[in-house]
Parts: structure tokens; sequence; C-alpha cells
């Protein structure tokens, strides 16, 4: 059978910190005491330093972080700035450097044009005759021969 025991005894002490309510529990002797001493316990922790350390720990380092967002917002826009900066420079070279290998290219061009033409009028003399300078030279012949 089993016996019910109801204790109706009251906790002698008033604690204040988290560590006082726990030595009550401790030595506790009957129900009601332990029961009331967690009760106190728990009331008391709202109150604690422990929690108010770890409340003013976790407002430091919201700030901390708020802190952080900003000096990284700061750095992203000091990148992005670098980066267009580099890529504005970067084109600007591009174009001198399009611009100068363009001359450069019409320039060889030119040149290249010249040395074949110079090279045609050769071939032409060489096989068939009829480069400028030997034309005019058959023309005067002929001129000459006819007494003009």
């Amino acid at each position: 059978m089993v016996q019910v025991y109801k204790d109706i005894t009251k906790v002698q002490k008033d604690a204040t910190k988290v560590a006082e309510i726990a030595d009550i529990i401790r030595h506790a002797k009957i129900g009601t005491d332990v029961r009331e001493a967690m009760a106190q316990g728990f009331e008391t922790i709202d109150d604690s330093e422990v929690i108010n350390h770890l409340i003013n720990e976790v407002d430091r380092l919201t700030d901390e972080i708020v802190g952080y967002r900003a000096d990284v917002k700061k750095l992203t826009e000091t990148v992005q700035k670098s980066i267009t900066d580099n890529q504005t420079g970067i084109e600007n070279i591009g174009k001198q450097n399009q611009e100068a290998i363009q001359k450069v290219s019409d320039d060889n061009q030119s040149k290249l044009d010249m040395f074949d033409e110079n090279w045609q009028n050769k071939i032409d003399r060489i096989i068939l005759g009829i480069d400028e300078p030997t034309l005019e030279k058959i023309i005067d012949e002929k001129l000459n021969e006819r007494g003009v």
C-alpha cells in the first residue's frame, strides 16, 4: 500500500543567487523544500548575474556584428570601386593598344603592298617584258623607227 506524504514545510532561507538555491536543494530533507527551492531557482535565474552577464555579452556581440557588417559593406564598396577603376583602366589601355596596333598594321600593309608591287613589276619585266619601263622603251623605239 502506498503512503502519501504531504509536506507543507517552507524553505526557511531567502535565496538571491542560483548558487544559494542549489545549496538549499542539496540540503533539503522534505519534498516541499526541494520543490520550492527549484521554483525559487527558476524565478532567480531571470535576475541572476549570469543571465545579465550573458545578455550583456549578447548585446555586445550584436553591436560588434553590426560594426563588422558596416566594415564589410565599406570594404565591399572599396573593392567594387577598385574593380571598376581597374576595368576602366584596362579598357582604356586596350583602346590605346588597339589604335597603335591598327596604325602599325596599316603601315606594314602599305609597305607590304609596295613590296608586292615592286616584285610584281620585276617579275613582269623578267618573264613577260611588259613592265612600265620596258613598255616605254619599246614604244620609244617604235616611235623612233617611224621618225616621230
